[in-house]
């Protein structure tokens, strides 16, 4: 536990949400990224060096305007060589597969693994939702249709019907209904996949995974693992199993969860900075550290109930919590190792229209200042800062949904199988 006491989310003027008023950006440290950092170091490799000075937002100046410096002839560079080389990393994966007809220099440069090295560090937005009702296909809700999708939202490039259980920076975990429930781990846009060996333990129905991926701007090689926490049938204990693909391979942890009274885990976790966190029925967080192979329990909200969330909000653990009081909607934010009440954040009834009178359900906070949530039979982003709604898709009233926030990047799944008739 005393691990999981370092991980506490940082104070922001006692508000993780900015007011309205303020100008997060006013007065900030801005990056200033010069064509010269952009060029060959003193070994010939690729480099980007930002260099970086204090401005306020008010400042104005036309030497702030970017210029080639004195040794560089502007002639020697082509736009369409900065673009390919400096720009295109900064797009969603939908977006960046048009570029390919471009000319036969853009398809190698997109294709190669350099670049989706480069994207997958450089782009991560949260684009849209896989979302899956028990026993149909998965599908994908789009943010933004024109710029992010997949070609295949029903993953149907993996040899088996699937559920997707899980999903970090792009690449998803699933496992197959029949047989032996087989774990794949695949990249939708790519549509590469690779099978999980089997695991050394029984993973029983009530098994609960997360994927753990961190793109590392320093280390080439895509490195993931899936971490599994499962309960012995045999036994009052659950432990922890890892498959790593760095190695293809499973390990059992040492740490052993005898706290049986804060479980069992209420579905699937998810990842953030080195954790792995999973809401427990109980009402609690059972968290993992997964340098040290520790755990701890968290306690949730004494309110908590089944439409609330666990979420990542500024790369730090938050639980949201819907809120009715005299037909108004408002989502309750908490965090901080004691989970308490940080922000509470209003759903105006003037914005949300006829939806006011339909039950709510928090699902994410995804780039730090969209909530999405299902209210009434809509799944909705509303746009914290601004207070604007906008209708994402309709929502699953007969039953319970999974939602699973997705990020449309090359992320390379590794030693991967194609299906070679809808991937050429």
């Amino acid at each position: 536990m005393a691990d999981l006491e370092e991980y506490q989310m940082e104070e922001i003027d006692d508000d993780p949400i900015l007011p309205d008023e303020v100008d997060p950006f006013e007065g900030s440290l801005r990056w200033n990224i010069s064509i010269s950092s952009l060029m060959l170091d003193d070994e010939g490799k690729h480099g980007m060096i930002p260099t970086y000075s204090y401005k306020s937002s008010s400042y104005k100046s036309s030497e702030s305007c970017a210029q080639f410096p004195g040794h560089i002839k502007q002639e020697d560079i082509k736009i369409e060589d900065v673009v390919r080389q400096h720009v295109l990393c900064f797009l969603p994966a939908k977006s960046i597969c048009r570029f390919k007809t471009v000319s036969k220099e853009w398809l190698k440069w997109i294709d190669s693994p350099f670049f989706s090295h480069k994207q997958t560090n450089h782009f991560k937005h949260v684009s849209g939702l896989f979302c899956q009702f028990p026993g149909e296909s998965p599908s994908f809700i789009s943010f933004n249709p024109v710029a992010y999708g997949v070609s295949s939202p029903t993953l149907r490039f993996l040899p088996e019907s699937i559920d997707v259980r899980t999903s970090c920076n792009g690449l998803l975990g699933c496992q197959s209904r029949l047989g032996d429930n087989a774990y794949y781990i695949c990249n939708p846009v790519t549509k590469e996949w690779r099978v999980v060996p089997k695991p050394t333990l029984y993973h029983g129905p009530e098994t609960a995974i997360a994927l753990a991926f961190e793109p590392d701007a320093l280390k080439f090689g895509a490195h993931y693992e899936l971490v599994c926490a499962v309960t012995l049938p045999d036994r009052a204990a659950l432990l922890f199993e890892i498959y790593s693909s760095r190695t293809n391979s499973w390990r059992v942890c040492t740490a052993m969860c005898l706290e049986l009274d804060d479980l069992p885990l209420n579905g699937d976790g998810f990842y953030i900075r080195g954790f792995v966190f999973w809401e427990t029925q109980s009402g609690a967080v059972l968290g993992f550290n997964l340098k040290e192979e520790e755990y701890g329990i968290l306690s949730l909200p004494p309110s908590s109930n089944p439409t609330g969330a666990l979420t990542e909000l500024w790369g730090e653990l938050c639980y949201l919590l819907p809120h009715k009081e005299d037909d108004e909607w408002s989502i309750e934010v908490y965090g901080n190792m004691d989970m308490s009440l940080r922000r509470v954040i209003p759903l105006h009834s003037k914005v949300l229209g006829h939806l006011v009178y339909g039950q709510c359900r928090a699902l994410a906070f995804v780039n730090d200042d969209t909530m999405i949530i299902a209210l009434g039979t809509e799944v909705i982003a509303y746009h914290v800062r601004a207070h604007k709604m906008e209708r994402v898709s309709d929502a699953r009233t007969d039953g319970f949904v999974k939602y699973l926030p997705y990020v449309n990047s090359l992320a390379p799944v590794g030693p991967f199988m194609r299906d070679t008739a809808l991937y050429p």
